[in-house]
């Protein structure tokens, strides 16, 4: 199997510093043009089935994807949206992690009201990821999702630690190619690759 991973493109929160979990997201105009491009990118890739989390952001950034891929089966997917961040979706980057702090928790385990752990959200990356690559053996599938839930997927894919997140942490519309093997040594063709937007 060749899986296609893609994040959104640049959303105003992105800009502001903002986190948006699950709020739908408006991309900016840059962020519209980095949607076409990496739709540019991936025109020529033969794409049996397009997985899009179905936040407003996600789907924008699809577009052009779906577009040039007219006989892909397309799904639109609400277990791979962002992290629910509950009461800190709006707020400026680092408040969820200094309520960690005050409360005495670690990052990852930290709940926020409302919303689930980062634990919560690997364990949903993994489940998702598990399913797609046991259902879809021998073709090529392309996810549009979110950076921290990719993040989360690499983790899991690559066996990596969780120490390497921020490594690991797409920019908007990079580009993962990864051809998946059965005995989990997944090759990686191409990681977080943003050549297209140069």
């Amino acid at each position: 199997m060749k899986l296609i991973l893609v994040r959104h493109g640049e959303t105003k929160a992105n800009i502001e510093k903002i986190m948006q979990g699950h709020l739908p997201g408006e991309l900016t105009e840059k962020g519209k043009e980095q949607a076409k491009k990496v739709g540019g990118r991936l025109k020529n890739e033969k794409i049996d089935l397009i997985v899009v989390s179905d936040l407003k952001r996600a789907v924008d950034t699809a577009k052009p994807i779906i577009k040039n891929h007219p006989e892909s089966k397309v799904i639109f997917e609400e277990r791979i949206r962002e992290r629910n961040l509950g009461v800190f979706e709006g707020k400026p980057y680092g408040s969820f992690s200094e309520a960690a702090e005050k409360a005495g928790m670690p990052v990852e385990k930290f709940k926020p009201e409302r919303g689930e752990s980062i634990e919560e959200s690997y364990a949903r990356a993994k489940e998702f990821f598990d399913e797609l690559i046991n259902r879809e053996k021998g073709r090529t599938v392309a996810v549009i999702s979110h950076g921290g839930f990719l993040t989360n997927a690499l983790i899991y894919l690559l066996r990596k630690s969780r120490e390497e997140y921020l490594d690991l942490h797409p920019k908007n519309t990079a580009l993962t190619i990864l051809e998946i093997k059965d005995d989990r040594n997944h090759e990686v063709i191409r990681l977080n690759c943003v050549e297209h937007l140069e």
